[in-house]
């Protein structure tokens, strides 16, 4: 089956695309472009910026944008996304589907990658037709397929050469709030850091929820770019689609906190999808979503561009003016006396030297934050342990109430237990890593401060020796959750060695013996299943944090070393050149006044542009 393209006349007038913010993104690209040759052009010695200035026109070039598409079960996202696509690729179904969060994104040919909670591998489809890869899908990202998670899916992401993915989008189907599976909607609230922009999809049946409302709430708290999807208006006349469309603002401003002031669309994604897979012109005007792709269009190459743009402006501007600071070093270092030159090299290195004993006392204390920061992540486990305990009591006690005098069924507290033990255990995991991640750049912003403070002052001391200007460079966030922990769900613990099953001998016994062996055995398997299930949640949290902690402390050091490189480098590369007396002098106070000029001059235009 072939994804027919339904052709737009002019796609800037249609998006709404101003030219100046596009003339914006070009000229930021042309400046870039000509920042990178200028550094290209001085040699080697400026190889390493060169590589920072093309990874950033690279991260320029590949900005992805995370849009979520969220909502109830059955309100239709994943056919919503289906439409965009022009392929009924995500699984649909009258009942509760979607439990892992998919991800959409741009690929020549169809291609589908899952991902695990924990260390394995990742399993590739591709060279699959439609029909296969739907098969995929539906066995991984469902609930029928994969209930409550039993295989451990992080998520599945999927490579699709429709249109929309090809200008950095990428659209992820999410679990469905408000179904039977509680686990579906906290995924779906962890999840939601994640995105930079969410389409929530609604219906007229009802137009708005008690749970949804709630759950929008949580939303705008979460993400600041929202639209309104009020889909399946084909069930409805002109006359009905206006009422519940009115009804739909009305019951949002009474129970969100502004969520009438977002935009919000009319579509039918069943008729929109028809409209793709017969290529059928009129069927898709009349189904919305024309509308909703060129809004998103017009927001994803604007607002997202924009954002992006600024961003890493700021970044480029921090190389350029490092590479000018070098050149004034050195043009200042090749035309004072050599004498002078000799005495201001000295002083400048003793400075070195103080700077190296404060990078190392700087260590000390990160080591020591280090461990502080350790001893915590100990107490939050066994806080849990003791926590997690109660509630899973709490379940079995639950359980019991539930069943009939005498009918004590161990599978089904079991099935209670595995299915709290996801959503609990998931929930305290976001917890613990949002906490310990919080926690972390509390931490380490001193030690940033700290050390942006020692490399300005070493690239102060050169500056005031040489008489030249200098400029501070910024600081990157340190703490990035790359593990996540996978949860057992159901532990066997045998007490004794035993010659008949445990559950056998239980059906020769009176209810009430019965009934109290239960309990034990179940107590035993909540001490296995949260001793297990803390523990690996301690594990991946402790990589997280000396993964954190180390990755900190590295960059910490090369940005160390590369401010004593650059300028130590730059003043000892003139002083020989002094010694040697090289005829290049005069030629290379000319080529770096020049370059020094232009890239300063580059430096300023991406300044006032982004």
């Amino acid at each position: 089956m072939t994804t027919p393209t339904i052709e737009h006349s002019d796609r800037r007038t249609l998006i709404g695309l101003s030219p100046q913010v596009s003339r914006s993104s070009i000229d930021f690209q042309l400046l870039l472009g000509q920042g990178v040759k200028k550094a290209q052009d001085l040699g080697t010695e400026f190889s390493l910026d060169c590589e920072k200035l093309l990874a950033l026109r690279t991260r320029m070039e590949e900005g992805r944008f995370h849009l979520a598409v969220l909502g109830q079960f059955k309100r239709g996202k994943s056919t919503l996304l289906n439409s965009f696509l022009g392929q009924p690729l995500l699984p649909t179904s009258v009942v509760p589907l979607t439990a892992i969060p998919t991800f959409l994104e741009y690929g020549p040919k169809l291609h589908v990658r899952v991902r695990f909670q924990d260390e394995r591998p990742a399993k590739e489809f591709s060279g699959k037709s439609l029909d296969e890869l739907m098969s995929v899908l539906q066995g991984f990202v469902t609930e029928e397929g994969n209930p409550r998670n039993c295989l451990g899916v992080l998520q599945v992401e999927v490579q699709h050469p429709a249109d929309i993915l090809q200008h950095g989008v990428v659209l992820i189907d999410t679990p469905g709030i408000g179904s039977t599976f509680t686990h579906n909607t906290e995924a779906t609230l962890n999840f939601l850091p994640q995105c930079d922009a969410a389409l929530f999809v609604v219906s007229a049946d009802p137009p708005l929820t008690e749970v949804e409302a709630r759950f929008l709430n949580e939303v705008q708290q979460r993400v600041s770019r929202l639209f309104f999807i009020f889909n399946k208006m084909d069930y409805l006349n002109e006359q009905e689609k206006e009422a519940a469309l009115g009804f739909f603002r009305k019951v949002l401003a009474e129970k969100t906190q502004g969520g009438d002031q977002h935009p919000i669309f009319c579509v039918s994604a069943r008729r929109a999808l028809d409209a793709k897979l017969f290529d059928d012109q009129n069927l898709w005007a009349q189904s919305g979503l024309e509308g909703v792709e060129d809004h998103l269009m017009g927001f994803l190459v604007s607002e997202k561009t924009r954002a992006l743009r600024e961003a890493l402006g700021k970044k480029v501007s921090d190389v350029l003016e490092e590479v000018v600071m070098r050149l004034r070093l050195s043009i200042r270092s090749l035309q004072i006396p050599l004498h002078d030159l000799e005495e201001r090299l000295k002083v400048f290195e003793k400075e070195l030297k103080n700077a190296e004993q404060q990078r190392v006392t700087a260590q000390d204390l990160l080591t020591g934050d280090r461990k502080r920061t350790l001893v915590r992540l100990e107490e939050a486990a066994e806080a849990l342990r003791e926590k997690s305990i109660s509630h899973l009591e709490q379940v079995v006690e639950a359980s019991f109430s539930a069943m009939e005098d005498g009918e004590f069924q161990e599978a089904s507290v079991l099935d209670a237990l595995a299915e709290e033990v996801t959503s609990f255990f998931q929930s305290s995991a976001e917890g613990v890593s949002t906490g310990f991640g919080r926690h972390v750049t509390e931490t380490l912003k001193p030690h940033q401060e700290r050390a942006d403070e020692l490399i300005k002052n070493i690239r102060k001391a050169a500056a005031e020796l040489f008489d030249i200007p200098y400029h501070a460079p910024e600081s990157a966030e340190a703490f990035e959750i790359k593990r996540r922990p996978y949860w057992v769900l159901r532990k066997r613990v045998p007490t004794l060695p035993i010659v008949i099953p445990e559950e056998a001998l239980d059906k020769l016994l009176p209810a009430s013996l019965r009934k109290g062996r239960l309990k034990k055995r179940l107590s035993r398997q909540i001490e296995a299943l949260v001793r297990h299930n803390v523990e690996n949640l301690r594990w991946a949290t402790l990589q997280n944090l000396n993964d954190a902690f180390h990755r900190f402390g590295t960059i910490l050091d090369q940005r160390f070393e590369e401010t004593i490189s650059a300028t130590h480098g730059a003043i000892q590369a003139a002083y020989t050149k002094r010694k040697e007396h090289s005829e290049a002098i005069v030629d290379d106070v000319v080529r770096f006044e020049g370059a020094a000029t232009e890239l300063a001059a580059i430096a300023q235009e991406i300044h006032e542009a982004t």
